[in-house]
């Protein structure tokens, strides 16, 4: 029975001690499995980044070398990502091996995506490779050149403004005026006529005629013949009824003539009066529109020093640019400031103007005063188809009238001293004393702004001999509008060109303006890097320019032909920069728009120079008159320049070089629209490499499925697979891992 229990007590120990056996090697094999799997998942992850990795370095490379950009070229992904992938995994064949970890490729898969074409890649890749050089080149190259001349041209830039709207409204105040004297004369000019019919000379008498003595013509006749008018009447009145009348015929023609010079002098009085009445009204007019302009003076002078277009100008004054001194000797902003304190001399006084509307009333109660006078005249004439009247009282009333008329006459009509609007016409040339040689000036530098205006006319002329390249640019166009509508972007239309104003003034302002635009978007440049600026000089480092020289013939005479060295230049890879800047899909339109806007940069800095050399003249028009015709004349010899040598001096102040091509990094600047320029730059990559943008994937996902045969306990790792969470699976005795990469350039 000892025995018997003592075997029973053994064989428990070892099933105990295989139990404890079995569990140790379980747990001994799941987690020498579990270590191949951690393995199999290490190495797989491995291997399918090395794969995307090798996908993606088959880059295009004419995309990289030409244009700095990546995106996938045209071999086979899915064909390189599978020949790594199975590189990788055949590890030979030995007879002696032991592998411990036998992965074998079950499938994989490679998704391309994140095309060049779109702006947020396209923007991406250019500011990868621009993020370090573009801020500072443009800031060494061009932003620190202009800033010494920031305060003088936003002094100039408000001073011509100011000026601009002043001289508009100085000339439709000063016309006015001048249409407020001449109706005024010409009310005084509508009596002409009333005197002679009262009397042929004036005389302060008027002496007795026989009745017949002469024909009766004027008032004056009536009352001369009237006392013997009387008294032959009376007597052939008083004679028998069978006596003849013996003066019939001479009281019948007095009566006839008095009748009609009454007649005549009543119809002109009447016209007179309405026709004096109507131009004293319209003088008024004159008058008011006069004192509006005025007002408006006051007005654009009180709201000159609140521009807010000044506020890139003062960023761009403020900044500072590390490694760059200091320079003031640009800075005339104080006498082109002081140009603007005088321009209190261009208005007229309260009194002045109070003045000038009183006289027109004086006028009219001057007026009315001899209408008067011959009104009661002619009623007192009116007696003398009687036998009642008195010839003294006619005498007096045709003198009296004739008096007041003449005074009329002499204050208002008649051209003397004593003309008082001789003299208000005198007193307003004083402050005219300057518009003569401002005229002189406004008329030369219209003909020289003209001879300007011809060279763009010759450039768009060439439009004709270029035919030969249209068939590039709607194939240029064609590329353009795809990307746009690959990008779901509307076509709105592209930018209209920079045209010459034919007005002095009106160029000058445009001028100004786009100068303000350039400082505003330099000084947004330096309060922060933007996309743009990476865009712009990305355009500016990549992409072709026009050969300015070729203008240069043109330049020097208005009236020269262009030849075929201009012609051979106009196809479109000889202005991609100028293309991308304005987009016309002609060979023309971009040449020209980029001369007249350098032109329009030139004569801003060139007027604001003739603003500093010409202050001294005095009155503010015609300082501004001489500044403009300064400008023209010296942007036109300095387009002559840059079509010579490529580069013109910023200013006579700044004595610094500025190129063609950095002329177009400026106006980049200006016009501000990313998304056309980027689709505008895709198109011409398309167009000189073949390659579509919207066709190459920049961004590429691999996805790999490896399995691997367990070893031990399927089942159990199956299990706790499943309580992980994990996505990996097993079928059968295989374990199945699942990895993906992703890469981008």
């Amino acid at each position: 029975m000892v025995f018997a229990r003592r075997r029973s007590e053994n064989g428990s120990v070892s099933v105990f001690l295989i139990m404890i056996l079995a569990f140790i090697f379980t747990f001994v094999a799941l987690f020498i499995d579990y270590a191949r799997i951690a393995a199999m998942k290490a190495q797989s992850e491995r291997l399918v980044h090395a794969a995307v990795r090798s996908v993606m370095s088959s880059y295009d490379q004419e995309l990289q070398e030409r244009y700095g950009l990546f995106a996938y070229g045209e071999q086979s992904g899915d064909q390189i990502m599978a020949g790594v992938l199975n590189s990788s995994m055949d590890k030979g064949v030995r007879s002696d091996k032991f592998d411990v970890m036998p992965i074998e490729l079950d499938s994989s898969g490679l998704t391309m995506d994140r095309m060049l074409g779109e702006y947020d890649i396209f923007n991406r890749e250019i500011g990868e490779e621009m993020k370090y050089k573009a801020p500072i080149d443009f800031t060494l190259e061009i932003l620190g050149k202009f800033k010494p001349l920031s305060s003088s041209m936003k002094e100039a830039s408000d001073t011509v403004d100011v000026l601009r709207k002043l001289q508009k409204l100085y000339d439709k105040r000063e016309a006015a005026l001048d249409q407020m004297l001449t109706k005024q004369k010409k009310a005084a000019q509508s009596t002409n006529g009333i005197p002679g019919i009262l009397m042929g000379l004036y005389s302060t008498s008027i002496s007795n005629e026989s009745l017949g003595s002469s024909r009766v013509t004027t008032a004056a006749g009536i009352a001369a013949q009237y006392d013997d008018y009387v008294t032959k009447a009376n007597e052939d009145a008083n004679r028998d009824e069978d006596e003849d009348s013996q003066y019939s015929d001479e009281i019948d023609d007095y009566l006839t003539d008095s009748a009609d010079v009454l007649s005549r002098l009543g119809s002109k009085q009447s016209s007179t009066a309405q026709s004096h009445s109507k131009l004293l009204q319209e003088a008024h007019q004159a008058w008011q529109e006069a004192l509006d302009q005025n007002e408006r003076m006051k007005q654009v002078i009180a709201a000159s020093e609140s521009r807010t277009e000044n506020a890139g100008y003062d960023e761009v004054a403020g900044g500072s640019i590390p490694g760059a001194a200091a320079d003031t000797s640009g800075d005339d902003s104080s006498t082109i400031r002081g140009l603007r304190g005088q321009t209190e001399k261009l208005l007229l006084s309260e009194s002045l103007m109070n003045d000038l509307k009183n006289e027109i009333d004086r006028q009219q109660d001057e007026f009315s005063k001899a209408d008067r006078s011959i009104s009661g005249a002619m009623s007192v004439l009116a007696e003398s188809a009687g036998l009642n009247g008195s010839s003294s009282s006619m005498k007096n009333a045709v003198i009296s009238a004739r008096g007041i008329i003449d005074s009329y006459s002499r204050t208002y009509a008649e051209s003397g001293n004593a003309n008082k609007l001789d003299q208000e016409a005198a007193q307003l040339e004083q402050h005219r004393a300057s518009d003569k040689e401002r005229k002189e000036k406004e008329q030369q530098a219209k003909a020289k702004l003209k001879d300007a205006a011809n060279i763009l006319e010759r450039i768009n002329e060439l439009d004709k001999k270029a035919k030969e390249y249209m068939e590039e640019y709607k194939t240029l166009q064609s590329y353009y509008d795809e990307s746009m509508a690959f990008n779901k972007q509307l076509m709105d239309g592209s930018y209209q060109g920079a045209d010459l104003d034919n007005d002095p003034y009106d160029a000058g302002k445009s001028a100004m303006k786009d100068m303000d635009g350039l400082y505003g978007a330099m000084g947004g440049m330096m309060s922060g890097l933007k996309d743009e600026l990476l865009q712009n000089e990305y355009a500016a480092l990549y992409f072709k320019h026009f050969d300015i020289s070729s203008l240069k013939e043109a330049a020097k005479d208005s009236q020269a032909g262009l030849g075929d060295a201009v012609v051979d230049q106009l196809g479109v890879k000889n202005q991609e920069l100028e293309y991308i800047l304005y987009g016309f899909h002609n060979p023309v339109g971009n040449v020209s728009a980029a001369y007249a806007e350098i032109f329009a940069s030139r004569l801003a800095i060139r007027t604001m120079e003739g603003l500093v050399k010409n202050s001294g003249l005095g009155h503010p028009l015609l300082v501004l008159a001489a500044a403009l015709l300064y400008g023209i004349e010296m942007a036109i010899a300095d387009m002559i320049t840059l079509c010579e040598t490529g580069s013109v001096e910023l200013s006579s102040y700044i004595k610094v070089k500025i190129a063609y091509r950095d002329y177009l990094r400026l106006f980049l600047l200006i016009h501000s629209n990313n998304q056309k320029k980027m689709s505008r730059m895709l198109a011409l990559i398309r167009f000189n490499t073949g390659i579509n943008p919207a066709e190459r994937a920049t961004y590429a996902s691999g996805e790999v499925k490896v399995g691997m045969r367990l070893w031990f306990l399927p089942g159990v790792m199956k299990m706790v697979g499943y309580a992980g969470g994990s996505p990996d699976e097993v079928e059968g005795s295989r374990y199945y891992a699942v990895k993906q990469a992703d890469f981008s350039y």
